[in-house]
């Protein structure tokens, strides 16, 4: 099937954190092997978007791993703008999304559109997202960074992640990301328009995206990031009263996380960090809040985009 054919469905692939070391590819090297190994058995495109500014640094190798990859590049350079550059040239009516950070289990592409197509009433499915499970600190940082969206089973639900989640594409269409300083506000923004405007989520707990993870650095910039956002949708005031306010509700949704999942994401010798760690980790956001109140241009020292 040549590129300008119709196909059912289609995945878009856009790099969201850039480190300090500069655009190496790796990210999209590991995500185009995932995707090579979907055992979902319909065709469907991949289209990578990227800035322009990379258009000539781009490695053959991507091609070998996945030959029918269409690159495209823009002006653009925050990654709301560039996954909304790239809707633009999809042909699927199922069109996911996916954080090139975040390589999906092989049977991701397939449990979402089966999900989809089982709820035709359902506009956006999502999975779970975690740091993998080989270390203590992959599963305790995914329990209090990525279990938010956690139903433990298939479910409608009022929330979503917007990595690697599944859309109808008229979802697409009707609501491009919202302008905001860092990606996690501006996807928070439009799931609650999404919502609000009456479409229906829904998650599964098959499709499975492994999120990268970094050292105290990455979890700092992730935290930074999050306080800014919660400044910006929770509805504590923009003040530095809303400080505790925000801190509080964090440290209730770890300890409910913590009694509600932390038997599908610990082992019984993770506890001791887990608890260590919940009441410590919300403090890492403070930055962020501070950086709203001060309605500031430019979130400081991040790799996010």
């Amino acid at each position: 099937m040549s590129r300008l054919e119709y196909q059912q469905v289609s995945v878009i692939v856009v790099s969201d954190f850039e480190g300090a070391e500069g655009k190496l590819w790796k990210d999209e090297e590991v995500m185009l092997e995932a995707l090579a190994l979907q055992d979902f058995t319909e065709p469907f495109e991949v289209i990578l978007v990227e800035n322009k500014d990379f258009q000539d640094q781009v490695p053959k190798r991507l091609y070998k791993i996945f030959p029918n990859l269409q690159l495209l590049f823009t002006d653009e350079v925050q990654s709301a703008k560039l996954k909304d550059y790239g809707v633009k040239h999809t042909t699927g009516e199922l069109v996911a999304v996916l954080e090139a950070d975040c390589p999906p289990n092989p049977q991701w592409l397939r449990a979402l559109v089966e999900a989809m197509r089982r709820n035709p009433d359902v506009a956006v499915v999502s999975g779970r997202t975690n740091y993998g499970d080989a270390t203590m600190y992959q599963r305790v940082m995914s329990l209090l960074d990525r279990s938010w969206d956690e139903l433990g089973k298939p479910s409608y639900s009022q929330i979503i992640s917007n990595n690697g989640a599944l859309y109808k594409r008229e979802v697409l269409e009707k609501f491009p990301y919202p302008e905001a300083l860092t990606p996690f506000l501006s996807a928070t923004l439009r799931n609650n328009q999404i919502r609000e405007s009456g479409y229906k989520f829904y998650f599964d707990p098959e499709p499975v995206m492994r999120h990268a993870i970094g050292g105290w650095d990455f979890i700092i910039d992730v935290r930074r990031n999050k306080g800014y956002s919660a400044m910006n949708y929770l509805d504590y005031g923009t003040g530095y009263g809303a400080i505790p306010k925000v801190m509080t509700h964090r440290w209730r949704d770890h300890l409910r996380g913590f009694f509600k999942k932390s038997g599908q994401y610990l082992k019984a010798q993770d506890w001791p960090l887990a608890l260590f760690m919940m009441p410590i980790v919300p403090f890492l956001e403070i930055p962020g809040l501070i950086d709203a109140i001060h309605n500031i241009k430019e979130i400081p020292n991040t790799s996010y985009r």
